[in-house]
């Protein structure tokens, strides 16, 4: 184990008060006052629970394109970074499984799917499937990544055939298997104009992409700014921006004519939720649009991809991201299935986002133990030049 100083062991002091609050509102929630004291309603059901879900899945997914570079496609200068990749994408799904548990409400409901409550022409207990061997994929290359650290970077063949067919199988299941029937399982909700669209699946996947890939970056970035930590170069990091700026292109291509759908086809719920977009939640549409478009001008320029303007588009990439999730679930619910109910409202309580701040912090606070605890890749090359520089101060001596 590494050594770690009073900085880290006050962090994780602080990131115990969220998680014991957290934990405190959860149970009150589930257990004795009811899901009655968050925000949701039978009208409006799904809030920043699902909200909380959706964005982790994705960020899970988009995690494991760190270990198709490095096995895929030989880009061994992103290597540092694979385990912290696969830790980011396994604490992401587990925060994702949570938030889903916690909007189910009692936790013993949600862990009787699949196997006592499942109905095969439901989504939601192949989905629920799909997590749960995602989670075991991710977990056998975590095993793989530390075993091959473990023997100096230089495991058995099987090893290194286990490692890369691991990392290469993760993120095309992620994509193909998870998440994109994800994004199936809003489309096929025909009640709802926002959600009832074929693009609705390759768009899940290609935000996905951006979100994890933004969210790797400001792994970089900041153990670099906190820990004095290099673990990829400037190129390197470049190079994620680039992958990030094309990510934004699709994305945005996409939002377009979503949009442009919504209003040139003169539907009524599609034109509703146009309203409530460019109204009362104009915040979160301007936050993602403009936001998803601001980051892209940054990424495009040369300046742009040097560490203080990737910070700056990652950063704004996740924030948009999440006001994106915020539109796709919680405005889209909003316009009334039926008439006469007049207009319908969310907003999250106190106790709802203590439980929301509780398991983002869990989160933290496991990945701050786990990357300080497990053998990273980094930790190699730190060695060899260790290595090196003894070596060479010895032949300065004779």
């Amino acid at each position: 184990m590494k050594e770690a100083g009073k900085v880290y062991y006050g962090v994780l002091a602080l990131l115990l008060f969220p998680m014991i609050w957290g934990g405190y509102s959860w149970v009150h929630i589930m257990f004795i006052d009811g899901v009655g004291i968050t925000g949701s309603s039978d009208l409006v059901p799904w809030g920043v629970y699902i909200v909380g879900f959706v964005f982790l899945v994705g960020t899970s997914a988009g995690a494991s394109l760190i270990g198709l570079l490095i096995h895929g496609f030989g880009r061994k200068d992103y290597h540092p970074l694979g385990t912290r990749a696969i830790i980011v994408g396994f604490l992401s799904l587990m925060g994702a499984v949570l938030f889903i548990m916690s909007d189910v409400g009692n936790p013993l409901r949600a862990m009787l799917l699949p196997t006592v409550l499942r109905n095969p022409e439901s989504m939601l207990v192949y989905t629920s499937m799909t997590y749960a061997c995602f989670g075991v994929l991710m977990l056998g290359e975590l095993y793989y990544a530390v075993k091959i650290t473990r023997m100096g970077g230089t495991g058995s063949h099987w090893d290194e055939k286990m490692a890369k067919g691991l990392a290469i199988l993760a993120l095309l299941f992620a994509l193909m298997v998870v998440h994109a029937p994800h994004g199936a399982l809003f489309a096929f909700v025909k009640a709802r104009e926002m959600w009832n669209t074929p693009l609705l699946p390759p768009h899940f996947v290609v935000v996905a992409l951006a979100s994890g890939l933004a969210l790797m970056l400001l792994v970089a970035i900041l153990t670099l700014k906190i820990e004095k930590k290099k673990l990829v170069s400037e190129e390197t990091l470049a190079h994620m921006g680039g992958l990030l700026a094309f990510f934004l292109v699709v994305t945005l291509f996409m939002d377009f004519f979503d949009f442009l759908v919504m209003n040139y086809s003169g539907k009524p719920a599609g034109l509703e939720i146009w309203h409530l977009m460019t109204g009362r939640f104009l915040p979160f549409f301007l936050t993602n649009t403009v936001g998803m478009s601001a980051a892209l001008l940054i990424l495009l320029f040369k300046r742009g991809r040097t560490i203080p303007g990737l910070f700056i588009a990652s950063s704004i990439t996740m924030i948009a991201i999440v006001a994106y999730r915020i539109d796709l679930i919680i405005v889209a619910q909003t316009p009334p299935l039926f008439p006469g109910i007049g207009e319908l409202y969310y907003v999250p309580t106190v106790p709802e986002m203590a439980v929301v701040a509780g398991i983002l912090a869990l989160a933290l606070f496991l990945y701050l133990v786990l990357t300080r605890v497990l053998d990273m890749e980094e930790d190699i090359g730190s060695e060899v030049k260790n290595k090196n520089s003894i070596n060479l101060s010895m032949e300065a001596r004779n």
